[in-house]
C-alpha cells in the first residue's frame, strides 16, 4: 500500500470522525435546550405557585384572626389613632403584606411569570396606598426592601400623589 492510499484513507476517516462528533454534538445542545425550557418553565410555574401561597396565608390570617382584620381594618383608616401593641401588630401585618408583594414582584422579574409585566405588583400596590393609614405608616417607616421594590413602591406613591394633584382631590 502506498502511502498516499493511506493518507486519503486517514483523511476519510477523519472527516466521518468529525461528522459524527458534528452530529452528537447538535444532538447534545438540542437536548440541553429542552432541558433548560422544561426548567425555566417549572421555575415560572414554582414561582407563580410560591405568589399564591403567600397571598393565600395572608388571606388566611385575617380569616381565622377577626381581631387581626379587626386592627388592619382600623389601622388602614388612621394609623396615628392606634397605640401600644396594636400599633406594633399593625406594622407588623402592614409589613408582611409588603413582603409578600415584594417577594411577587421580584419573582416577576426574575422569571416573567406575570404576562403583564408588574401589573399584578401594581394593583396590590395601589390597594394598599389607598388606604390612608397604610400611607401615614409608609411616611413615618423607611422599609428595608430591595432597591428595585422600593423604587417600585415610592413610584407608585407618586403617581397616586399626582392623580390626586391633577384630580383636585
Amino acid at each position: 500500500m502506498n502511502w498516499e492510499a493511506f493518507g486519503a484513507i486517514s483523511e476519510a476517516a477523519g472527516v466521518v470522525g468529525v461528522l459524527i462528533s458534528l452530529f452528537y454534538l447538535a444532538t447534545q445542545i438540542k437536548q440541553n435546550t429542552r432541558q433548560i425550557t422544561a426548567s425555566i418553565e417549572a421555575n415560572r410555574l414554582s414561582a407563580f405557585e410560591r405568589n399564591i401561597e403567600s397571598g393565600n396565608r395572608i388571606r388566611e390570617m385575617f380569616i381565622l384572626n377577626p381581631d387581626i382584620a379587626e386592627l388592619y381594618e382600623r389601622g388602614n383608616r388612621d394609623y396615628r389613632s392606634i397605640h401600644g401593641a396594636d400599633r406594633i401588630r399593625f406594622e407588623m401585618l402592614v409589613r408582611n403584606i409588603f413582603s409578600a408583594i415584594q417577594g411577587a414582584y421580584v419573582r416577576q422579574q426574575s422569571v416573567s411569570h406575570d404576562p403583564d409585566g408588574t401589573r399584578g405588583s401594581e394593583k396590590l400596590v395601589d390597594e394598599m396606598l389607598s388606604s390612608p393609614g397604610v400611607s401615614q405608616f409608609l411616611e413615618s417607616y423607611e422599609p428595608d426592601w430591595r432597591p428595585e421594590f422600593s423604587h417600585f413602591v415610592k413610584a407608585r406613591m407618586q403617581k397616586r400623589k399626582s392623580g390626586r394633584t391633577e384630580n383636585g382631590q
